[in-house]
């Protein structure tokens, strides 16, 4: 039995499938670009100004040709695979947040704030992929250092997978935000020593505009994607009551019409196209007409769409360490756990998020990344589950000790590290020992670990050419370091 069966079965997933085709056939999804509109006309969808009504028969085409996996090509740190047969995982911490929480007080994050960010995540043990926000403060940036500047500080200081296309298009015309997008990928390229052309170096996600809906730049993001041979993948965060129907079943059905959508796109334009099913929806507080992440329902969601993308034997993206809480407290511990253990327990491919994440994606904590870590350790653990097999049963060290005997002598065996999750931080001590000793709170611990771990980051050694390739794209104060 799989994961989600759990809490939804594949009965229902495929109710929530077919109410989804019936969305596409019978409401249809607003798309803002005359280029996808004339594919969806050419290929017999009903296109009435911007609304595309998609026959059922173009989604289940496409269905059949896009590929179970896909791999993605990296020569300096080996290719990974996505797919569900496969064991490679794409984590990321906390990213694209506005705003910081640092000692129970927030404020927008500066440019030293999402250098410290970023060291977090690439001294961190979990993630895979080291974020690096957009500066803030890009005073004396060039206009190509405004588009690059952060995958050319990706490429100079970080020795972890960079596969998502980022370059800061916002604003641009399609020609010209294609153009760099094209530098964006030259440039990997180019740092790689790839001269083999159509490599898939990185992908490119968007996220649909709820309720079933598609704004200009995404869909020119996926028509790039196309052209260059570079994986897709689309996650909704939509909003129950207020850009999706109150009801969960109702939300998998408009959400899952959005990513069908993009989906069949993707095999319009070219069968067996590479593409990653995501959602990243949650719940609405109405009574603060808020995002709520920190859920039961987010969880759900995730569950769910493990639900979708097997039906579709896709790759997919959900989840993180999601809370909705603004400080360092229980709110932000339980939210977390909850949402971390629906992440790993459905053990999705691409994972963003998941440490320090506050304030429903928009804020980061340093301090809770620390704390996440422990999160995702712990669960990890309890998803191993229970080995019982000759050596765990240990009868022959029972019937040695014998009764009211010590099984603590000797050297600590392998078999108790490999069985027992020795947390880092959190508190083991007995109370009157950790009370003499200070009383020092889980916060500080986490504080004075940012700091060692902040420390100890060193910039990978990169050979000179590499050093060239990136050095026009790095505004003057970033050259030399971070």
């Amino acid at each position: 039995m799989k994961s989600y069966e759990k809490f939804i079965s594949k009965e229902e997933i495929k109710k929530i499938h077919e109410n989804a085709l019936h969305i596409l056939e019978e409401v249809g999804v607003v798309i803002e670009n005359e280029r996808a509109l004339k594919i969806f006309k050419d290929a017999g969808a009903a296109v009435e100004e911007n609304n595309v009504k998609i026959p059922a028969k173009l989604v289940e085409n496409a269905l059949k040709t896009v590929p179970s996996s896909f791999t993605l090509h990296s020569a300096i740190h080996g290719d990974v695979v996505m797919g569900q047969e496969s064991k490679d995982r794409l984590i990321t911490s906390n990213c694209s947040n506005v705003y910081i929480s640092e000692k129970g007080q927030i404020h927008k994050a500066s440019n030293e704030d999402n250098i410290r960010q970023f060291k977090m995540s690439e001294t961190s043990p979990i993630c895979t992929v080291a974020h690096f926000n957009d500066m803030p403060d890009r005073e004396g940036f060039t206009k190509d250092q405004m588009a690059l500047s952060t995958t050319a500080l990706h490429l100079r200081y970080s020795s972890k997978y960079m596969f998502d296309s980022i370059a800061n298009t916002r604003g641009l015309c399609t020609e010209e935000a294609d153009q760099y997008r094209l530098k964006e990928l030259e440039l990997k390229e180019r740092f790689q020593g790839i001269t083999q052309k159509g490599l898939p170096v990185s992908m490119v996600g968007i996220n649909a505009l709820s309720p079933l809906a598609y704004d200009q730049s995404p869909i020119d993001n996926v028509l790039f994607a196309i052209e260059h041979n570079l994986p897709v993948w689309i996650a909704p965060c939509a909003m129950p009551m207020l850009t999706a129907p109150p009801s969960i079943a109702g939300l998998m059905s408009t959400t899952n019409a959005e990513v069908l959508t993009g989906l069949t796109l993707t095999q319009l334009v070219k069968p067996g196209h590479p593409f990653l099913y995501g959602n990243v929806s949650g719940s609405t507080d109405m009574r603060k007409v808020q995002l709520a992440m920190g859920s039961p329902e987010t969880a759900l969601i995730i569950y769910a769409t493990a639900g979708l993308a097997d039906l579709y034997k896709l790759p997919f993206r959900v989840g993180g360490s999601l809370s909705d809480g603004k400080d360092l407290d229980s709110q932000a511990g339980a939210e977390s756990m909850m949402t971390v253990y629906a992440t790993l327990d459905t053990d999705a491919s691409y994972i963003m998020h998941l440490a320090g994440t506050l304030g429903a994606y928009n804020v980061v904590s340093l301090e809770k990344f620390i704390l996440d870590e422990e999160i995702v350790g712990m669960v990890g653990r309890l998803l191993k589950g229970v080995r019982v097999d000759e050596e765990t049963l240990r009868f022959d060290e029972i019937k040695k000790v014998g009764p009211r005997g010590a099984f603590f002598y000797g050297r600590t065996p392998k078999i108790y590290r490999e069985e027992v999750y020795l947390s880092k931080l959190f508190n083991k001590e007995d109370a009157s020992t950790w009370q003499n000793a200070g009383a020092k709170s889980i916060a500080a611990v986490a504080g004075e670990e940012v700091e060692k771990r902040i420390a100890s980051y060193k910039a990978p050694e990169l050979t000179k050419e590499q050093l060239d390739i990136v050095s026009e794209y790095l505004p003057p104060m970033y050259k030399e370091h971070i």
